[in-house]
């Protein structure tokens, strides 16, 4: 029985209070269903509460991440919870069904969505089908890379846990204080990323930062071209220093650095 393994769902809602109705009442139906819910509406609450999830992992039942709407807010959100969590489940919850907009939450993390006019049976069927993904024996949720407690929330946004770009952009700093020296083009595309709002740039703003100024590219597939190759090289060289970019694509539009960064 559902009811039994009391699995939490961490709900976060932000800018929701026009929706406040309708989501109550999901609220209300997800826990008949046996699911214990927790909603936050602030990220001062919810980002340490989804930190004591992280850190509590292996000893505690199911968790699944939902994350209501798709503000700037929302995917941050998604964002920050996938780079600091590989396996637990993140959903988004949307008020209609939007293709462009579902693709967006799924390329920034999410793993799956519930479209709020769709029934609860098939919320409880989705949230079911992720929470699978975490049921294990004790021993093997040891194997998670479940983060060691510290004196801060990793999730939450302080100078010490921000990636920074210093010396004028020639050089990455990650949370951890391990440096990567960047080239020119690498600096000029992550100055570029990192300086628009969200920390999202289109694929032209890109493509325009890293072209040299009497050299426009021939064409948009062999810019495109261009400009995977200069991203892939990047996290491979990232990688071998022992850093891992959240630089994720955003579907047939751009790329975003999906955490907190200090452009000094």
């Amino acid at each position: 029985m559902l009811a039994q393994s009391a699995p939490t769902v961490i709900w976060y809602q932000p800018l929701q209070s026009v929706r406040s109705a309708a989501l109550q009442r999901r609220q209300e139906e997800l826990r008949a269903a046996g699911f214990d819910v927790a909603t936050y509406t602030e990220p001062r609450s919810f980002y340490p509460a989804a930190t004591k999830a992280f850190l509590s992992a292996h000893a505690q039942g199911p968790v699944l991440f939902m994350i209501s709407g798709l503000e700037s807010e929302s995917l941050a959100a998604i964002s920050r919870v996938r780079m600091h969590s590989g396996y637990l489940p993140i959903m988004i919850e949307l008020p209609e069904f939007n293709e462009e907009l579902a693709l967006h939450a799924l390329y920034s993390g999410a793993d799956d969505y519930c479209v709020n006019e769709t029934s609860t049976a098939l919320w409880v069927a989705k949230i079911e089908c992720l929470l699978r993904r975490v049921r294990l024996p004790q021993d093997q949720t040891e194997k998670y890379p479940v983060p060691a407690p510290t004196s801060t929330h990793p999730i939450t946004e302080s100078k010490t846990a921000q990636w920074s770009l210093i010396d004028d952009g020639w050089t990455l700093v990650c949370p951890e204080g391990l440096k990567l020296v960047l080239t020119t083009t690498e600096r000029q595309f992550l100055s570029t990323l990192c300086s628009q709002p969200d920390r999202r740039a289109s694929h032209d703003q890109l493509l325009q930062s890293i072209s040299e100024k009497n050299s426009p590219e021939s064409d948009a597939v062999s810019g495109h071209n261009r400009l995977g190759v200069v991203i892939s090289r990047l996290k491979r060289k990232a990688t071998s220093e022992g850093l891992t970019l959240p630089i994720r694509s955003i579907y047939k539009w751009g790329y975003m650095f999906g955490a907190p960064i200090q452009v000094l």
